[in-house]
Parts: C-alpha cells; sequence; structure tokens
C-alpha cells in the first residue's frame, strides 16, 4: 500500500502547532483537495470548479469526564504555513455521503445538521486513493461510534466492506510491558496506535466471523444485493422442495405404521390366543 499523508508525524505537528491552545489532541491528520463544483463523468471537475488544498484533521479534547470530538479544516497561508479555517463538532455529523459522479470512489461530502444554511451544498471532500478514504471515514465513524455513542448515516459506501479493510490493513500493535523489578509501569501504545485509531472493528468479533463465513460463500461485487437474495431464495425453495420430496418417499413406511396402530399389535393378538388355549 503507497504510504499515506495520514503516517506524515511532521504534517501532524504541523496541525498541532496551528491549533496550539486549544488543548486538542490531533488523532489523525491528511492532506486532501476541497471542491465546490461538479465532478463529471470522466472523474473531472466541471467549468468552474477549484480544487483546493485542504488538511482534515480529527481532534479529541478530554472536558471531565466527557471527550469532544471535532473535524478541523487547515489551509496553507501564503507563506505556507497551516492555519485553521473551519471548525465543525462530530456530534452534529448527520450524513457521510459518496459523490457518484466520482467514479474513483475517492471524493465524498460530510453533512452537518446545525450548519446555518442548510440549502448551500456542503464542500466536497477528494482523497488521493480509496485507502486514505477509508482511513479518514474509520476514523470519523469510530469515534462517532466510541466517544458519541451513535453512528451517522452512511450513504453509498459499503461500512462491511470498509470493516473487511480494515482488519486487512491493521498493523500489528505491540504495548509496553511492565517490569516488576522497576516497579509499576503504565503501558503505553506504540506511537502507530494513535495514527491508525480508526482501525477497530465496526462489529463485534461474533458478527465478523458470520460476514466472513457468509462472504467466502458467496463472492459477490458490491452492487450485487438483489443477485443474493434472489440466490438465497432459490436454494430456500430447493430445500423445501427437496424435505416435501423426503416426505413422499416415505410416504408407505407411514402408512405401515399408521395401519399399524390402527390394528392391535401382531405380539398381542399372539399373547391373546395363547390365554384363550389355557382356558
Amino acid at each position: 500500500m503507497a504510504k499515506s499523508s495520514a503516517d506524515d508525524e511532521e504534517l501532524r505537528r504541523a496541525c498541532e502547532a496551528a491549533i496550539e491552545g486549544t488543548k486538542q489532541q490531533v488523532v489523525m491528520s491528511i492532506r486532501v483537495a476541497k471542491t465546490s463544483g461538479i465532478i463529471g463523468i470522466a472523474g473531472k471537475l466541471s467549468r468552474g470548479a477549484m480544487a483546493k488544498p485542504r488538511v482534515l484533521a480529527i481532534s479529541t479534547k478530554a472536558k471531565g469526564q466527557r471527550t469532544k470530538a471535532f473535524l478541523r479544516v487547515l489551509k496553507y497561508s501564503n507563506g505556507g504555513v497551516l492555519e485553521p479555517a473551519k471548525l465543525y463538532k462530530l456530534k452534529h455529523l448527520s450524513k457521510v455521503e459518496l459523490v457518484t459522479n466520482d467514479p474513483s470512489g475517492c471524493t465524498f461530502m460530510l453533512g452537518f445538521d446545525n450548519l446555518r444554511s442548510q440549502s448551500v451544498t456542503p464542500p466536497q471532500w477528494t482523497m488521493r486513493n480509496v485507502d486514505d478514504r477509508n482511513r479518514l471515514l474509520l476514523c470519523i465513524l469510530n469515534i462517532c461510534k466510541d466517544v458519541l455513542g451513535r453512528l451517522p448515516k452512511v450513504v453509498g459506501i459499503d461500512v462491511v466492506e470498509m470493516a473487511l479493510w480494515a482488519k486487512e490493513n491493521t498493523p500489528a500493535i505491540t504495548k509496553q510491558q511492565a517490569n516488576p523489578q522497576d516497579g509499576p509501569v503504565t503501558a503505553v501504545a506504540e506511537e502507530s496506535e494513535m495514527t491508525v485509531t480508526v482501525e477497530r472493528e465496526l462489529v463485534s468479533q461474533a458478527e465478523e466471523e458470520d460476514m466472513e463465513a457468509l462472504l467466502g460463500t458467496y463472492v459477490m461485487g458490491i452492487g450485487e444485493a438483489e443477485a443474493f437474495s434472489e440466490r438465497l431464495k432459490r436454494e430456500l425453495q430447493a430445500l423445501e422442495a427437496a424435505n416435501v420430496h423426503a416426505i413422499l418417499e416415505n410416504e408407505p413406511l407411514i402408512d405401515e405404521v399408521l395401519h399399524g396402530l390402527e390394528s392391535p399389535p401382531t405380539v398381542l393378538k399372539i399373547w391373546m390366543s395363547g390365554w384363550a388355549s389355557l382356558m
């Protein structure tokens, strides 16, 4: 996988310097392109639309027992220094929507329910590749789930596919172990854990195993949910037909059993005849 700007420590430090004094911790920072125009069928911007380089930073701030989460938009000044441009509270994030006009799948919009003018189309964010898109969106979704206790509506993006991507791309994480001879030591995670907080699971282990088993049986592309449903229906009908056929094949045996129940058993007849002869 190509190196991502999400792993750029210099970019992270520049973001932290730009928001210094806010007491917020940068969880992830990544380079994006901001567009407000329409992307054509060929994936190119329409006339009048401009792509502006931006940096999106996910930050958190502890306040008592609660944690607040933010999406920060930073832009480059004339001197090439990052400076804050926009601030969104993730608690108001209501929708994550993929822009279907971009065939690469790298462009999406974030909808917030507290914007003053809901009639204005929100900006579109374009990533370098789908891997970067998944990194950022998984980070946002996991923070919404863990910190805010809810998930925004996701439109046009296969969340199961992203969860499987996260499993395949989660790096091994090691933690510092305490040495009894040195006294108690607080376990400290490697910096890579902070960089990819995003890749924690969106589903439970049991659900993940069920998904893997299902996906292993039916290998299909995105958008084939209808074909998948039809195949399940056909197999269910075949199973029901097989059960009916098995019942019909055993019908003579069933008749024989029922006939035996209606008449006295043979053993009982022999016993009764023997008792009559003794009389």
